[in-house]
């Protein structure tokens, strides 16, 4: 594992920095790329890919005329959600090979179990209606940070309400309606490792797991155990590339050495790592968002996953809404990472703005939703309003309440 020196700015108080602040330097380390480098290699795996999805389709459906039925549809969806670009990036990880953030890795049950959701909602070939695909699930109140952007602060560092018997009861109830992803956050969700392990122990499988951490205790050994367990991935929180101002925004000053750190753990360990940015206005220029990029590249992760900021949380009330211009930057960014031939082998980045502004918001339990601390479902992290319990014996009720309330900002598509 080499290492380069990058600048950092020595203080905490990001906003308020002279300009001439004192510069030292950070050890960044380079890491082995998992996105795959050849053009051939590449086409061949997504057409292997390709493949097995068609497979799955005449598995399902068997009729020619409901094939071509959904052959129809799966395009229509296809140019609805891309237009005329198409995914060529492909990363390896562990033995499975990742086309996109939310998308689980082939092979596997999750896989089957995601394009098999996928497909009876553009043509039903089962009696349910399940179209919930993603849960985001807060399980703790506890966090060691005070990061600025956070959407839990209010419920932060109080009782804890949620058990071990709490956990496995939702990702029960959840994996039932055929969930193919559940992420881990908090709070800090690395505090309850001992509960996490316990919960992936008895899951059942067809789904894969992910931990949404600031790289808090992602110890060697936890990062090993997680993996063993069988957490697929994990999404650290890395708001900047330089060091103090990151440090600032999560209001630590060890919290860049315990996100790359943390890095290291999980690419040793196997897992599939992406860096999580909550893109704010003072972070989003042309010029940060490529040196993102190159410091994702050089620790070899596979996705880059932002977050546009939201007036909720920490940030009620506030003035966050990007400008326009920088709505576009993003656009830009994600655009030329994914699609430009010039950075094939870099990261891939995942933008959910860019689509839920063209094809409408997937929350609301449409395809995923959100699980507070206090284990009650919401339209998504950002968009707050309880809807019921996801553990009690009313869940069915809750879900579709949730589904029913949508999203109103961003009315999701039909297909």
């Amino acid at each position: 594992m080499k290492s380069t020196l990058i600048p950092e700015l020595k203080y905490l108080d990001a906003a308020t920095a002279p300009a001439a602040a004192t510069l030292v330097s950070v050890a960044l380390p380079t890491l082995s790329p998992t996105v795959v480098a050849s053009p051939l290699k590449r086409a061949l795996l997504n057409g292997v890919i390709s493949l097995a999805g068609k497979k799955l389709v005449f598995h399902y459906l068997r009729t020619p005329a409901r094939i071509r039925q959904a052959a129809k549809q799966v395009q229509l969806l296809r140019e609805t959600y891309y237009g005329e670009l198409q995914v060529r990036k492909i990363a390896c990880v562990a033995g499975r090979y990742y086309q996109e953030f939310q998308k689980p890795g082939w092979p596997s049950p999750a896989f089957t179990s995601y394009l098999a959701t996928t497909l009876n909602r553009l043509v039903p070939f089962r009696p349910d209606q399940n179209t919930l695909q993603m849960v985001f699930m807060a399980i703790t109140k506890k966090c060691p940070l005070a990061c600025e952007h956070c959407f839990e602060w209010d419920a932060l560092n109080q009782r804890e309400k949620l058990s071990l018997a709490n956990l496995r009861t939702m990702v029960a109830n959840f994996q039932s309606r055929g969930v193919t992803h559940i992420f881990f956050s908090g709070g800090e969700p690395m505090v309850r490792i001992n509960d996490m392990l316990e919960v992936l122990r008895t899951a059942k499988s067809g789904t894969d797991f992910w931990v949404f951490t600031s790289g808090f205790n992602f110890t060697p050994a936890n990062a090993q155990w997680l993996r063993q367990a069988g957490l697929t991935g994990v999404s650290i929180s890395l708001d900047h590339h330089e060091a103090a101002r990151h440090n600032a925004f999560r209001g630590s000053a060890d919290a860049y050495q315990q996100a790359i750190q943390a890095v290291v753990n999980a690419k040793e360990a196997g897992l599939v790592v992406a860096l999580t940015l909550c893109a704010t206005q003072a972070f989003t220029t042309a010029e940060n968002l490529m040196a993102y990029a190159m410091m994702a590249r050089q620790l070899g992760v596979t996705f880059i996953h932002v977050l546009e900021p939201r007036a909720v949380g920490h940030y009620a009330q506030q003035e966050v809404d990007l400008s326009p211009a920088q709505i576009k930057l993003l656009d830009e960014f994600y655009l030329k990472l994914n699609y430009s031939g010039d950075y094939h082998d870099w990261p891939i980045v995942h933008y959910y703005g860019y689509h839920q502004r063209r094809m409408g918001c997937s929350g609301g339990a449409d395809r995923f939703l959100y699980v507070d601390t206090d284990g009650d479902m919401h339209a998504c992290p950002f968009c707050q309003k309880k809807s019921g319990s996801a553990f009690s014996a009313s869940f069915d009720e809750a879900l579709g309440a949730v589904k029913q309330g949508g999203c109103h900002q961003f009315p999701a598509s039909a297909i």
